[in-house]
C-alpha cells in the first residue's frame, strides 16, 4: 500500500477512533455524579483506572513486540473497550463494586488503545513517524466531534443508550482499521523475554525522560479531573464540560498540523521545554479565574501545550527505544507516565482541594512543573529528532 492511501486512511482512522473514545470517556465523571456516587466515592473509582492503564499498556506493548503486531492487538483491546462501555452506561443505579470495575475497564481501556493507536502510528515509516502530528490532528478534530455529541446523546436519550451509540461509532472505526496495514517490526531470531526490557530500564536517558513525563502527566490530569471539578463547583454544567473537551480540541488542531514543521526546525527537546513553559502559565490561570467561561478560556492553552508535548514524547521515546522494543519503549513509557498520575492525581487532589481549596490546589500543581522543566535541560539527545 502507497504512503498516501496510508495517510488518508489513518486521517479517517483517527478522526472515528477519537470519535469513539470522547462518547466513552468525556461523560464519565458526570455519570459517576448523575449515578450518586460522593467525591470520595469518585475518588476510589477513578484511581483504579490507574492499575488497568499501567498494566494494560506495559502488557500490550510487550506482546506487540513479541508476536510482531500491533494490529491485531489494537483490535482486540478496541473490542474490549466497545463492551465495557455498554455495560457501565446501561447500569445506572448504585452499584459500587459493578462500576469499580467498569470504570476501571473503559478508562484503563480507553488509555491502552489509545496508545496502541499512537505506537501502530510511529511503527509504521519513518515518513509517518515524522508527520505524526498531522495525523494525530484528526484525533483532535474527532474529540472536537465526539465531546458534544455525547453531551446532546446523554441529553436526548440518556445514559444508558451512549454505550450503544459507542459501540456503534466503534465499529465503524474497527472496520477502517483493519484495511491499515502492520507495523513494520524487526524480527529476531530470539524471542523477545521480560529480561529484555531490562535494557530500556538500564538506559539512563530513557529512565530520565520517563521521570519527566511522569511528573508532566500527573499535572496533566489534573486538567482532565480537579479542572472539571472545579468548572462545576463554580457553577458550570454538564454542556459547560462537553465544550471545554471539544474546544481544546480544536485548540490543538494548529500546532499538530505544525508538528513536522516544528520538529524540523526545534527539535523535539526544545518543543518539550516550550510545553512545560506553557503548562506552568496554564495551571497558574486556572488557580486564579472563577468562572466557568474563564476557567473554559485557559482551557484554550491546549494549543500551546498538549500538541507541543505529545509530539515531543513520541519522537523522543522512539529516538531512546533499541528497534526491536519499540512497542514496549512506547507502552512501558505510557504504562508510567498515564497509569502513575492516573493512581495519583484523583488521590492528591481530593487530599489537597479537601484541605487547601481548588486554587491554592492547582497553583500546586503548577509550582510543581519546575521539576520536569529543569530535568528537562539536563536531557541529551541521541539524534536530533526530525
Amino acid at each position: 500500500m502507497n504512503e498516501k492511501r496510508i495517510f488518508t486512511i489513518n486521517f479517517a482512522l483517527y478522526l472515528g477512533a477519537f470519535i469513539s473514545l470522547a462518547l466513552a470517556f468525556t461523560q464519565l465523571i458526570p455519570f459517576l455524579i448523575y449515578v450518586g456516587y460522593d467525591p470520595l466515592q469518585r475518588g476510589i473509582i477513578l484511581s483504579t483506572i490507574a492499575f488497568v492503564a499501567f498494566f494494560g499498556q506495559l502488557w500490550s506493548g510487550y506482546l506487540c513486540d513479541r508476536y510482531h503486531t500491533v494490529k491485531r492487538f489494537f483490535g482486540i483491546f478496541w473490542i474490549l473497550l466497545t463492551i465495557s462501555s455498554v455495560l457501565m452506561y446501561y447500569v445506572t443505579t448504585q452499584l459500587f463494586f459493578f462500576h469499580f470495575i467498569a470504570v476501571s475497564f473503559v478508562g484503563g481501556l480507553f488509555r491502552v488503545t489509545n496508545g496502541l493507536l499512537e505506537t501502530w502510528t510511529i511503527e509504521t515509516s519513518p515518513k509517518i513517524r515524522n508527520n505524526f502530528g498531522m495525523i494525530r490532528a484528526f484525533g483532535a478534530i474527532g474529540w472536537a466531534i465526539g465531546a458534544p455529541l455525547t453531551s446532546f446523546l446523554v441529553t436526548s436519550f440518556g445514559y444508558q443508550y451512549l454505550g450503544l451509540f459507542m459501540a456503534g461509532a466503534a465499529l465503524i472505526t474497527y472496520a477502517i482499521a483493519s484495511t491499515l496495514p502492520d507495523a513494520t517490526k524487526t524480527k529476531t531470531d530470539t524471542s523477545l523475554r521480560f529480561s529484555d526490557i531490562r535494557q530500556l530500564l538500564s538506559h539512563k536517558p530513557y529512565i530520565l525522560l520517563m521521570v519527566i513525563f511522569v511528573l508532566v502527566s500527573i499535572v496533566m490530569t489534573a486538567d482532565m479531573y480537579t479542572v472539571i471539578d472545579k468548572i462545576l463547583f463554580v457553577g458550570g454544567t454538564n454542556d459547560d464540560v462537553a465544550f471545554k473537551w471539544s474546544f481544546q480540541a480544536v485548540m490543538e488542531l494548529p500546532l499538530f498540523f505544525l508538528g513536522g514543521w516544528m520538529l524540523l526546525k526545534l527539535g523535539s527537546k526544545k518543543i518539550l521545554i516550550f510545553s512545560i513553559i506553557f503548562y506552568i502559565i496554564r495551571f497558574v490561570l486556572y488557580s486564579i479565574v472563577q468562572t466557568p467561561f474563564l476557567l473554559i478560556a485557559v482551557s484554550g492553552m491546549q494549543m500551546l501545550t498538549f500538541p507541543l508535548y505529545m509530539i515531543a514524547q513520541k519522537v523522543l521515546i522512539d529516538d531512546e527505544t533499541p528497534v526491536h522494543l519499540k512497542s514496549t519503549g512506547q507502552m512501558l513509557g505510557m504504562a508510567l507516565f498515564n497509569g502513575v498520575p492516573t493512581f495519583v492525581t484523583p488521590l492528591l487532589a481530593g487530599v489537597l482541594v479537601n484541605g487547601l481549596g481548588y486554587d491554592t490546589t492547582l497553583m500546586i500543581f503548577a509550582v510543581s512543573l519546575a521539576i520536569p522543566l529543569i530535568l528537562s535541560f539536563t536531557y541529551r539527545p541521541k539524534v536530533r529528532s526530525m
